[in-house]
C-alpha cells in the first residue's frame, strides 16, 4: 500500500515561506545591503583611503637634506632618511635618491624615503712594508692610489726585493689617486770592494750596488729584447769578483722593449749622459 503525505500541511509551510510579508522583508533587506555596499564603495572607502586626492611629489634630489625635509614637510609629506651612502659625485648631506620618484602622483601624508650622500669614500694608505714592489702597487690600486717612485737601499734586516719604507705611513687618510713612493731592499751591503754580479738585475739595482763600492756607471748599451723586462742587465764589462779598488767605471749591456729604427738596426748607447746608435 502507498503512504500518502498530507497535502494540506505542505501547502501551509510553502505559503508561510513565500508569503507576501516575507518577500517584502527579504526585498527590503536586499535594498539595505546594496545601499550599504554602495556607500562603502563610493563614500566610506574613498574617504578612508583618500582616493582622488593625489598630489605631485616635489623633486628634492640634489638638495641639502635639511632643505629637502622642509620642502616635503611643507607639502604635507613625511620625509624619512632610508640610508646614507658614499658618493663622490654629491657633496656630503645631499639627497641623491628619493622613493617614490619625483613628480609621482601620491596622497598627502605619504612617506618619502631619502638616500643621502656622505661624500667620497675615504682612502687609507695600506701597509706596504714587507711586500714585493708588484704586490705593493696592487695594494695601492685597490685603494684607488698610485705608485710613484721606487728607490733602492741596502738593508741588514730585509731580504732583497721587498719594500722597506713607504713615503706615507700606513693607515693615513688621503685623497683619491694619491701618489706613494716606496723604498726596496737591495739586501745586505757588500763588505768587500769587489765587482758584484749584476747580470739579471735591474739597472737601478746595479747603480746602487756600484755606488756602494765607489764605482760609477760607464757606457750603457741598450739592445732590443722584447721577452725580457726592460732595464734588465744582460752583460757587464768586468767579471764578478774583480777587485774594485782601482776601477773607475763599469759598462753594461741592458735590455729594452723599444726596437731600433728599421733602417739602422743599431743598438742605442748612453755615454756621459748622451745617447747614440752603434752597429
Amino acid at each position: 500500500m502507498e503512504s500518502k503525505i498530507p497535502s494540506g500541511r505542505n501547502t501551509s509551510l510553502f505559503q508561510r515561506i513565500f508569503s507576501r510579508k516575507n518577500i517584502l522583508i527579504a526585498f527590503i533587506l536586499l535594498i539595505i545591503f546594496m545601499t550599504i555596499a554602495l556607500l562603502m564603495d563610493f563614500i566610506v572607502m574613498p574617504w578612508y583611503t583618500k582616493l582622488g586626492d593625489e598630489y605631485e611629489l616635489p623633486d628634492v634630489t640634489d638638495q641639502r637634506i635639511e632643505d629637502a625635509m622642509q620642502i616635503l614637510d611643507e607639502a604635507e609629506f613625511i620625509p624619512l632618511i632610508q640610508d646614507s651612502v658614499y658618493d663622490e659625485q654629491f657633496p656630503p648631506g645631499t639627497v641623491i635618491q628619493q622613493n617614490p620618484l619625483p613628480f609621482s602622483q601620491v596622497k598627502k601624508g605619504r612617506r618619502v624615503y631619502l638616500i643621502v650622500s656622505i661624500g667620497e669614500k675615504p682612502h687609507y694608505i695600506p701597509q706596504l712594508i714587507g711586500l714585493t714592489p708588484q704586490d705593493a702597487e696592487f695594494r695601492l690600486k685597490e685603494q684607488s692610489l698610485r705608485l710613484n717612485q721606487v728607490f733602492y737601499e741596502f738593508s741588514d734586516f730585509y731580504p732583497r726585493g721587498v719594500v722597506i719604507n713607504q713615503s706615507i705611513p700606513a693607515g693615513e687618510e688621503v685623497n683619491k689617486n694619491q701618489r706613494v713612493n716606496i723604498t726596496v731592499s737591495l739586501g745586505v751591503a757588500p763588505t768587500s770592494l769587489e765587482i758584484p754580479n749584476l747580470v739579471g738585475k735591474s739597472l737601478e739595482t746595479a747603480e746602487k750596488e756600484l755606488e756602494a763600492i765607489n764605482v760609477r756607471l760607464g757606457t750603457i748599451k741598450f739592445t732590443y729584447r722584447p721577452k725580457l723586462v726592460p732595464g734588465t742587465i744582460l752583460r757587464q764589462s768586468l767579471s764578478p769578483g774583480t777587485s774594485a779598488a782601482k776601477i773607475d767605471s763599469l759598462n753594461l749591456l741592458v735590455s729594452t722593449d723599444q726596437p731600433p729604427p728599421e733602417e739602422s738596426k743599431e743598438d742605442t748607447v748612453i755615454q756621459n749622459g748622451e745617447s747614440k746608435n752603434v752597429q
